[in-house]
């Protein structure tokens, strides 16, 4: 186990104990991780390639009553940093792990942040509904935690795939998603994208038509 490793299970188990875990769901590269070390996916299909954690806030307003993470993270011997304008949490670890907090924005207008009861002020980015809309929970090393399906997680990135500015980010979001493709239940990763919107579903046929084998994903 690396040093980052260690430190993402004291995260984890930090959060699991303070009963946080289950209010929050992890995202991102290390979502992979966990799929890899849970056996959803064979070990060794992604490379873990981030230094950032990112927890996506179910609810601001849960739990009742609130909980500190940012007290608790102190106690732990943790930094803390609040974005100078926005006001954004970020927990700095000593293996140089960066523990960020986003929430889901709805509606025109939206704040760009907000504090939520978990003791973390989130930052609000469109198009992260999907990523809730269907959640597994998985046992790391005692740790019950939130992912998005696989399914969902792969769909996610391919629809935000084009609008990554940094080429370097979009190529390897692309190695990611051709990598996790082949263990995907493709039933359900087809109806996912028959739900999609035609926006949508314009980008996602592009995506799969230039990068994969169209064979796996014929739709009737």
């Amino acid at each position: 186990m690396t040093e980052q490793e260690k430190e993402f299970l004291k995260v984890v188990t930090l959060l699991e104990k303070n009963n946080c875990l289950q209010h929050v769901v992890l995202i991102g590269s290390w979502a992979e991780f966990l799929y890899q070390n849970t056996g959803i996916i064979p070990k060794g299909t992604t490379v873990l390639r981030t230094l950032d954690i990112d927890f996506l806030v179910k609810n601001i307003r849960k739990p009742k009553p609130p909980i500190n993470i940012e007290t608790l993270a102190l106690k732990e011997g943790y930094a803390i940093d609040n974005h100078p304008i926005l006001g954004t949490t970020k927990i700095r670890t000593s293996s140089r792990l960066e523990v960020e907090f986003l929430i889901n924005q709805k509606g025109a207008g939206a704040e760009p942040v907000y504090k939520t009861a978990l003791g973390v002020t989130a930052q609000a980015l469109r198009g992260l509904d999907l990523l809730l809309s269907e959640t597994i929970t998985v046992d790391y090393m005692g740790c019950e935690v939130n992912v998005p399906s696989p399914e969902v997680y792969v769909l996610h990135k391919i629809i935000i795939n084009a609008d990554r500015k940094k080429v370097e980010k979009r190529e390897k979001d692309r190695d990611s998603i051709i990598s996790i493709i082949p263990y995907l239940d493709l039933e359900k990763f087809k109806h996912l994208i028959e739900q999609s919107t035609k926006k949508q579903r314009k980008t996602i046929d592009a995506f799969l038509t230039s990068n994969t084998n169209p064979s796996l994903l014929i739709f009737d």
